[in-house]
């Protein structure tokens, strides 16, 4: 059995919406609803929150099986940083992977995680990454098709062939590797990283308030339908 520990980021800055994490959502908020899930996950080493801010640290005091991982200030500042910076604290997990869980994928079930928990064990690539399967068309910066490229073939969204749009709700990665290769994550080869195919309904993740409202809309309606 490989050692792994899992890991929920988060921060109070955002240059897309500030304090997203605790900002009210249907009577909770994201980080509350991801340390819960967290808390149950009891076949992984170690159950980290990775926070630099007090208040954040606080979230995590009820939940018993979560450990802080803390962070460097400079991790949590705005603006874009080199990933050994923002991500520094993954050179300290004791475990030498680690499975990073989407605080902001709200939908993630308890069942997919452990799912992909399971595909790490029984497999043996460095890295792994949820994803989607899709057949929408998609062009690069110049316009050029990249999925859909013989107009006699392909009318249609249901027509061509299958690709992959990966999510971010969770990864797994070698601790080893990112301390190792200047903090990448993968090198973007076959299997590196390998996709685990999640639930496109799982797959929603909030990064505006578009997304936000969306989500808390959907979230409140399933809620809805299980009382």
């Amino acid at each position: 059995m490989k050692q792994i520990s899992a890991i929920v980021n988060a921060r109070l800055s955002s240059s897309r919406m500030q304090s997203k994490m605790i900002r009210p959502f249907c009577g909770t908020d994201l980080l509350e609803i991801a340390l819960g899930k967290l808390d149950k996950l009891d076949y992984f080493s170690h159950r980290f929150l990775a926070v630099a801010e007090e208040e954040l640290m606080e979230k995590a005091k009820k939940y018993k099986n979560v450990e802080i991982l803390e962070r460097k200030k400079e991790s949590v500042a705005p603006g874009p940083h080199h990933p050994l910076i923002t991500f520094e604290h993954y050179t300290r997990v004791p475990t030498e992977y680690f499975f990073v869980i989407n605080s902001c994928s709200v939908f993630l079930t308890l069942d997919t995680i452990k799912s992909a928990y399971d595909t790490f064990q029984r497999t043996n690539y460095r890295s792994y990454i949820s994803a989607v399967e899709t057949k929408d068309w998609i062009f690069d910066q110049d316009g050029k098709p990249i999925t859909h490229t013989d107009p006699d073939t392909y009318q249609n969204t249901s027509d061509g062939n299958i690709f992959f749009r990966v999510t971010h709700a969770f990864y797994i990665a070698n601790r080893d590797y990112f301390s190792q290769n200047n903090g990448k994550l993968w090198n973007l080869e076959i299997n590196d990283p390998f996709l685990i195919k999640m639930p496109i309904e799982e797959s929603l993740d909030i990064d505006t308030d578009f997304d936000f409202e969306v989500s808390e809309s959907l979230y409140m309606s399933r809620l809805c339908k299980k009382g």
